[in-house]
């Protein structure tokens, strides 16, 4: 990543958006609490309580957007606080005396943070073009300033102001990434993830969702949907920016060349495959498939891999697949995965057998050497897969991924060894991070799960060595009782893919490890 901060004095002088934004925000500050306070009391009367609740929600989404992203972020919280108020007794009276509650101490802490100079945005110096990005935003303001912050960022940003216009925006020019809230009006952000991702030309871009809505329900919804992320208003711009880097580093194939729906020709994958062993190992597979067959089978393991892997028909009978960052026995479960699925579809001969070749440091065309030897002994042995340089393959493939978890309480080493195993994958439990770093040295999982305090090796030290370290890297998802902003910064800096702040609920951890697995 190619992004440097360095940290601004409080008293600097703010962005001339956000300054401007604050500005008219302040004055209009005392207007809008009025008006909260005066539909709190409206949905007590039956005749005008449905579009009260509705106005009133409308406008604590609002001031919860808005007041974090220009420096008010305990007004922003309280803001979200009564927005869920409403939203609980949207078809009843909200409670007058909770509602009042929540505005005075919304005025209360106005005052405070009003009184402290606020924060200016980091200074950023951006390297190179960093892509497009789409904000979806139906405010006004919060959408001028995420467009700004993103553009002084390096990235090319703007913004629509609905759902409709973010799905026509995204048909005539296909952004890098998509940051799209959700409380919108007309067709809200969860029916535009929805669409996307069920257009097969649509649904490899990469969405953000960033919303004030911070319950568990609606951050599994977004993430089930298939966002690639989840983000609770407000979002520093440095944490924006370095979540949207790690997700296009997952998603955004460097194979340039590649055609309709991702398949390459097989110069094209050729190429790409030199570029990534050269960055990482990685396995190469070797399939061979009836040749009338063959325009059938390549598009369909294109959509059944992961975005990061590369697929291409080697010659007239046989596919050539490569698989980034796995080792030798998840390389050959993940190849069973796929070769079972071509049987069920019937476009693959289980006699033909199926090669996979794995060697950290050999180039593209020593893999794929590898790769055919291994598929004359899978044909000539009748063996259904050969893993080359391993003496046995797997007679049955596991269901999940291997995921090392790295954490000293033991209660919570519980809940995760039994959410994670519920989910079919395979864990290996480490107490400190000793065992962990000797645990990745034997041998790399899918996912590490890692807890910042640890005794022994600290969570910040262990991705330091990742860092340093030659070959392939696990996901990373730090779970951590720290939150501070900086905290967070400094795990993705040092190449985390995820955080996640304690006190947590399996079920998103879990569909944020099965987010990293796509």
């Amino acid at each position: 990543m190619d992004l440097h901060f360095s940290s601004t004095p409080a008293a600097a002088a703010l962005d001339p958006v956000v300054a401007e934004v604050r500005t008219r925000f302040v004055a209009d500050f005392p207007r809008r609490c009025d008006t909260a306070a005066a539909l709190v009391d409206a949905t007590a009367d039956e005749a005008t309580r449905r579009e009260s609740a509705r106005s009133l929600r409308a406008l604590a989404h609002n001031l919860a957007g808005l007041a974090g992203i220009i420096g008010f972020r305990q007004v922003s919280t309280l803001a979200a606080d009564l927005e869920r108020l409403v939203a609980d007794l949207e078809n009843g009276a909200v409670d007058a005396s909770a509602g009042h509650a929540v505005l005075d101490a919304i005025r209360a802490t106005f005052a405070h943070e009003l009184a402290a100079p606020p924060d200016a945005a980091p200074d950023a110096t951006p390297s190179g073009d960093r892509g497009t990005v789409l904000v979806v935003e139906d405010d006004d303001d919060q959408r001028a300033i995420v467009t700004k912050q993103l553009s002084t960022l390096g990235y090319r940003a703007h913004g629509v102001a609905s759902g409709g216009e973010a799905r026509r925006a995204v048909r005539a020019s296909v952004p890098s990434v998509i940051v799209l809230d959700i409380e919108m009006p007309g067709m809200d952000g969860y029916a535009v993830c929805r669409e996307l991702k069920a257009d097969p030309d649509l649904a490899a871009v990469p969405i953000v969702f960033m919303s004030t809505r911070a319950r568990l329900d609606d951050r599994l919804a977004g993430l089930t949907l298939g966002a690639d992320d989840y983000l609770v208003k407000p979002v520093d711009p440095r944490e924006l920016a370095i979540r949207i880097e790690r997700i296009r580093g997952r998603c955004a194939p460097d194979d340039e060349a590649a055609g309709a729906g991702g398949v390459l020709t097989y110069q094209e994958f050729l190429q790409a495959a030199r570029r990534r062993v050269a960055r990482a190992a990685a396995a190469l597979v070797l399939m061979r498939v009836p040749a009338d067959r063959m325009s059938e089978a390549v598009p369909w393991i294109r959509d059944e891999i992961r975005r990061a892997d590369l697929v291409a028909a080697y010659d007239r009978t046989h596919i050539v697949l490569l698989l980034p960052e796995l080792a030798g026995p998840a390389a050959c479960s993940r190849t069973h995965e796929i070769l079972n699925r071509l049987i069920e579809r019937g476009v693959h001969d289980p006699a033909a057998g199926v090669s996979c070749a794995v060697a950290p440091g050999a180039s593209a065309e020593t893999l794929l050497a590898d790769a055919d030897h291994a598929l004359m002994q899978a044909r000539y042995c009748g063996r259904s897969v050969v893993l080359h340089g391993e003496d046995a393959t797997p007679a049955v493939r596991p269901a999940g991924a291997s995921i090392l978890v790295a954490d000293d309480d033991p209660d919570v080493m519980r809940i995760l060894d039994a959410a994670l195993r519920g989910a079919g994958h395979h864990t290996t439990l480490v107490f400190d991070g000793a065992d962990a770093l000797a645990s990745l040295e034997r041998a790399r999982p899918d996912v590490l799960i890692l807890d910042l305090m640890m005794p022994k090796i600290g969570g910040f030290d262990l991705l330091i060595r990742l860092q340093r370290s030659e070959g392939p890297r696990p996901r990373v998802i730090v779970l951590s009782a720290r939150g501070r902003e900086e905290d967070v910064m400094r795990a993705f800096e040092l190449g985390a893919d995820d955080y996640i702040t304690k006190p947590f609920n399996p079920q998103e951890l879990l569909a944020r490890v099965a987010r990293l697995l796509r």
